[in-house]
C-alpha cells in the first residue's frame, strides 16, 4: 500500500523552512518618475540660468524598462501634468526682480519610451533614464533614418546612472533609434505665458497713478464661430483656423480630403483620417465634439470615447477648452459666438 504524506510534518516543516514566494520585479513608481524629472528641471535650472535670465530645459526624453514602461502608461498624463505644476511653481519662486523666465521652447515636451538598454548600459525594471535639452528634434526612429542623421548631437542634461548627479554631455540622435518612442508617450504642454511676464510689484509708499487701462481684444473674426489653434509637437509648429461650418471635420491631409471645405487638415502622421468632429447644435446652441481614431483623444484631460464616423457618439464641448489629439497634436477652442 502506497504511503500517506504525514501531514503533520509537513505542516512543522513549512513553519521552520518557510517556503520560496514567487515575487513580481519591483518597478519605478510615480514618485520616482516625477521626482527624476524634477530634479532634471532643477539642475538644468542652475546649469543654463545666465545673470538674471532664467533658462531651462523644456524638452525631456525618459527611457523606462519595458516592464516599467508598460505599467505605467496610463499614469503618464498625471504625472506629465505633476512635473509642469512643479516647474511652474520653482519659476514663480525664482522670477523676483531682477530675474527675468527666457525660454527656447514654447512649450514643455516629454518623450517616454520602452527599451532595456542606453548608451551602453543596461536598464533595469527599476531604472529611470532622463534625458533633458532646451531644444530638440522629434526622435521617432523614422526620424533618424536619414542619411545625415549620424551629425545630428543633442546637447542634453542626463542623469548618472545609479547616482544623483547630473551631467551636462552630448546625445547623438542614432543613439536613440533602438527605443520604441509609441505615440502615446509623447506630450506637450504650453508654456504658461503668466510666467513669462509676471506683475510687478509696487513699493508700498508708491501712491497708484490713475490711468485708463486698455486691454487688446483677442483677433476674431464676426463671420467665424469659433477659433482654433492647433500647435503640432512633432513638428513645433501652430497654426489658426477658423470654424466658419456649423460642422468641421479634423483630419490628416490626404489627397482624397482636399476637396472638402468644411475640413481642418494637418500635416502631422499622429492625426487620423479622420480624426474628430466639431459642430454647433442649433438647438442647444452647445458646441460638441466626437471622436472616431483608435489613437487616443483627449478633452480636459478626459478621454473621449471612440465612436464611428457614420455614428458619432457626441460629447459637450466647452466654449473654451483643450482637445488632445494622440498626445501631440494640441487644439485649443475658443467660442466666438
Amino acid at each position: 500500500m502506497e504511503k500517506t504524506p504525514n501531514r503533520f510534518w509537513d505542516q512543522l516543516g513549512s513553519l521552520l523552512v518557510p517556503k520560496r514566494r514567487a515575487t513580481t520585479p519591483r518597478t519605478v513608481t510615480n514618485e520616482q518618475l516625477l521626482a527624476e524629472l524634477i530634479r532634471c528641471f532643477d539642475t538644468s535650472l542652475e546649469r543654463e540660468s545666465i545673470g538674471t535670465s532664467l533658462l531651462f530645459d523644456a524638452h525631456y526624453v525618459i527611457i523606462l524598462h519595458p516592464a516599467s514602461y508598460a505599467e505605467r502608461l496610463a499614469a503618464l498624463p498625471v504625472i506629465v501634468n505633476e512635473a509642469v505644476q512643479a516647474f511652474n511653481e520653482r519659476l514663480k519662486q525664482r522670477n523676483r526682480e531682477p530675474n527675468r523666465i527666457v525660454t527656447v521652447a514654447s512649450h514643455w515636451h516629454f518623450k517616454f519610451g520602452p527599451g532595456t538598454e542606453f548608451d551602453g548600459k543596461a536598464i533595469t525594471p527599476t531604472d529611470v533614464e532622463v534625458i533633458g535639452s532646451l531644444t530638440g528634434p522629434t526622435l521617432e526612429n523614422d526620424s533618424l533614418a536619414g542619411p545625415k542623421a549620424g551629425a545630428v548631437n543633442l546637447k542634453a542634461t542626463r542623469k548618472v546612472k545609479n547616482t544623483n548627479v547630473y551631467e551636462k554631455l552630448d546625445l547623438n540622435l542614432p543613439a536613440f533609434s533602438h527605443i520604441d518612442f509609441r505615440e502615446s508617450g509623447a506630450f506637450a504642454v504650453r508654456i504658461d505665458p503668466a510666467l513669462l511676464n509676471p506683475p510687478v510689484e509696487k513699493a508700498a509708499d508708491t501712491q497708484p497713478v490713475s490711468q485708463p487701462v486698455t486691454i487688446a481684444p483677442s483677433p476674431v473674426r464676426p463671420d467665424a464661430l469659433a477659433r482654433i489653434d492647433c500647435y503640432m509637437a512633432d513638428q513645433n509648429t501652430e497654426e489658426t483656423y477658423w470654424m466658419k461650418d456649423r460642422e468641421v471635420v479634423i483630419a490628416r491631409r490626404e489627397p482624397d480630403n482636399e476637396l472638402f471645405t468644411n475640413y481642418i487638415r494637418l500635416t502631422s502622421p499622429y492625426v487620423s483620417n479622420p480624426h474628430a468632429r466639431i459642430r454647433h447644435d442649433a438647438n442647444s446652441g452647445q458646441f460638441q465634439l466626437a471622436s472616431f481614431s483608435r489613437h487616443e483623444t483627449r478633452l480636459n484631460e478626459q478621454v473621449v470615447a471612440r465612436s464611428e464616423p457614420g455614428s458619432p457618439v457626441w460629447v459637450d464641448l466647452p466654449n473654451s477648452a483643450q482637445i488632445l489629439l494622440n498626445g501631440v497634436v494640441t487644439l485649443t477652442f475658443q467660442s466666438n459666438l
